[in-house]
This record gives structure tokens, C-alpha cells and sequence, in this order.
């Protein structure tokens, strides 16, 4: 079937195409929960830490217990594990009745939450695991295309991030596929990077002392391009190019003619990846639980492809860094094994990793959104 669509009806196209990609994705078959189908190296072991309705981003509270928002359900959890087993005892309503919650944080002693449409600061009660009084920061942009909000602080300010509207198209709302910086009160908003179709990881470089990100790619440019990228916010920030460029400062024929140099200035990704594997959390690991190769690297989910031929991502991958911080090569897999095995059409999966924290221990704990799970990844010979 050939479609026609007509200049007047241009203005359907992100609907259309969002109505075939959800054709597509619903099509997608989850597999029977099966934890010896993932695969960690050698010396690593994976087990459940706790199961949790569609997992998202996770942080460790001041005294140590994780917390984990649950965006679809519109709350936050705590998962306590006082006795130090590697499984959670019990899961403890931190907050409920919230508007797609995302990020977390804290901030001298405070517990921040991002949802789709604000920040609220709230104060924190280790004792009983409860978040009180809240205070609303600040507006974030709301309505359409991506929804989830990021947060991260960083030498006094409050970093938020707001995907696109759309696929690829050209922000009313200037906010939109960027980071923002604010003052940890909410007031001082800027944009400090732009050009970020959806930056959903955001991370602190320890060496480099700057905010990283993963951002996700455009889609309907095939299988293989543009590279899903993680980018060095830098110092001051700047602009990344979407939705004029893509991957290495290339040009996008729908949004630049022949001779336009303006992604020439744009600031180049650090890192580029597999297209479509929808890289979310991202983490520095900074422990000595993991042997010493395994120190000082990335460590980034790949939530998997919607839109591709052959599926790809589902996976946990890492990038090896130098002394300074900068990355030596390209990622390499880590867990793998969500992805059904041998699967090349359907795209059936066992579940979708999303969200990555390392312990004061060193242990990794990372999200599962499709399987609705919560894992521990240690070491041990």
C-alpha cells in the first residue's frame, strides 16, 4: 500500500507516524520472566531485588535505602533493605498521586522529584521513609511527544532535562529537547543545552566534573541511523544540534538546504551507539566492588528499539574511560539477554532496562519497566 500525503495534510504526519509506531509496538510479544536468560561476565552474578510496577529512575536516600519512581502508577517507593540480604523487605509509599514522576534527587537533605510538568522539593524522613511538605519549584514544559523529566544537581544548581514535542520538528516552546539549569530554590532558569532531542540520562562525570547525558535519536531515517549519542554538557552548555543535525554534526536534509554550515558549530557527541537503542539511565562507576576494568566506565540501559527491522538494544552496555575522563572506544555489552534469543522479526522481550545507580557498596542496581523488576549486580568469584 502506497501512502499519499498531501501538502495540506503535512501537519498529520507526527500523528500518523505515531499511530504506525504504536501499531508496530504493540505487536511486540513479552516473554515468560526468566532470570538465568540474562547474561553478565564472568564473575558477575544478577539476582531480583525487588519486584516493582514499572520501574523508572532510582536514587539512594542519605541513609541509604533506594527509592524508585514509578511513572505510570504516579508514585514513589522505597525499598529498604535493612538487613543488608540483597532483597528488599517491604515496599514503603514515599509519595502517591503525582503527575508521571520521574526523576529524583536530593539536595541537602531535601528529596526532589521531577514530574512531566513540575519540580517539587520535599522534606525527607529517613526514620519513617516519607516525603512531606511539598513545595513546587518551577513549571516544566508539558503536552505531547516526550514526557519523561530527568533531574540532576551539580556544583549548586538543579539540572532538568525535557525531551521533544515530536520525532523532529522545530520547538515553539523553547524548552523543549533541552537541559535547563536552575537555582536549587527553582528560581534562575536558563536553557543551558539545546539541541538534545531527548536526554533522558543524566549523570555527573567525576573526572571531568561536568554533566553527561544519553540522548535519544530520531527515528524514520532506517535502521542504522542517527547513532543514539551520549553528550559532555561542558562547562556552559551550548547547543547539540537536533533537529538540524545529527550524530557527528551530520546535516538533516529535512531541516537544512545544500551550503548550510550551522552544524559545523554545534558541539559534538562523545560517544555514538547503535541507532534506535534507546539509551535511558546512565551511571559513572566509581566503586571498587567491580574489578578494576571495570572501574571508571559508563554504564548505560538500553530500554530496545520500537522501529527497527531487526530489534536491537535491550541490553546493559559500558564505555571504557581514560584517566581524564574521556571515553576510550565505543560501548561494549555488559547484560545482555532481555532480548528473546535469536530473535530477528517479532521483537519479543523479557523486559527493558531502564535506570542505573550504584550503591555505597558499589553494587549496581538497575530497572526493568517491562518486567516490572529491580536488579542487584555484584561481583564475586
Amino acid at each position: 500500500m502506497r501512502l499519499i500525503i498531501r501538502r495540506r495534510s503535512f501537519a498529520l504526519l507526527p500523528l500518523l507516524l505515531a499511530l504506525l509506531a504504536h501499531a508496530d509496538f504493540v505487536h511486540a510479544e513479552k516473554t515468560r520472566f526468566d532470570l538465568t536468560q540474562l547474561k553478565v561476565p564472568p564473575g558477575f552474578h544478577i539476582s531480583v531485588f525487588a519486584e516493582v510496577e514499572g520501574p523508572r529512575m532510582m536514587v539512594f536516600t542519605p541513609g541509604g535505602v533506594l527509592l524508585v519512581s514509578e511513572s505510570g502508577e504516579g508514585k514513589v517507593v522505597a525499598l529498604p533493605d535493612s538487613k543488608h540480604t540483597g532483597k528488599a523487605e517491604r515496599t514503603v509509599a514515599v509519595r502517591d498521586g503525582l503527575n508521571e514522576p520521574h526523576g529524583l534527587a536530593f539536595y541537602e537533605g531535601k528529596l526532589y522529584i521531577a514530574e512531566n510538568d513540575k519540580v517539587r522539593r520535599y522534606d525527607w524522613d529517613e526514620a519513617n521513609l516519607r516525603a512531606s511538605n511539598p513545595k513546587a519549584l518551577t513549571d516544566l514544559p508539558t503536552g505531547g511527544g516526550h514526557s519523561t523529566r530527568s533531574i540532576v544537581f551539580h556544583s549548586g544548581k538543579m539540572y532538568v532535562s525535557a525531551g521533544s514535542s515530536c520525532n523532529v520538528c522545530v520547538e515553539k516552546d523553547l524548552r523543549r529537547a533541552t537541559v535547563m539549569e536552575f537555582n536549587p530554590d527553582g528560581t534562575g532558569q536558563k536553557i543551558f543545552a539545546k539541541g538534545l532531542r531527548n536526554a533522558v540520562g543524566l549523570a555527573v562525570n567525576p573526572k571531568t566534573d561536568t554533566v553527561w547525558a544519553t540522548v535519544n535519536g530520531r527515528d524514520w531515517l532506517g535502521d542504522d541511523l542517527p547513532p543514539e549519542v551520549i553528550v559532555d554538557l561542558g562547562k556552559d552548555g551550548g547547543d547539540f544540534g537536533w533537529p538540524y543535525c545529527y550524530g557527528d554534526r551530520v546535516p538533516d536534509s529535512n531541516f537544512t538546504k545544500a551550503g548550510d554550515d550551522r552544524c559545523q558549530n554545534v558541539i559534538e557527541p562523545k560517544v555514538q551507539m547503535q541507532a534506535h537503542s534507546a539509551p535511558l539511565g546512565l551511571a559513572f562507576y566509581e566503586g571498587s566492588e567491580f574489578p578494576a576494568e571495570y572501574r571508571n566506565n559508563i554504564f548505560v540501559a538500553f530500554h530496545g528499539s520500537w522501529n527497527r527491522s531487526i530489534p536491537t538494544g535491550y541490553k546493559v552496555v559500558r564505555v571504557k574511560l581514560d584517566d581524564k575522563g574521556q571515553p576510550q572506544g565505543g560501548a561494549e555489552d555488559f547484560i545482555t539477554g532481555w532480548l528473546a534469543p535469536g530473535e530477528k522479526q517479532k521483537g519479543r522481550w523479557m523486559g527493558r532496562p531502564v535506570g542505573i545507580v550504584f550503591g555505597g557498596d558499589g553494587v549496581m542496581y538497575l530497572s526493568d519497566d517491562a518486567g516490572g523488576v529491580i536488579y542487584r549486580v555484584t561481583w564475586g568469584k
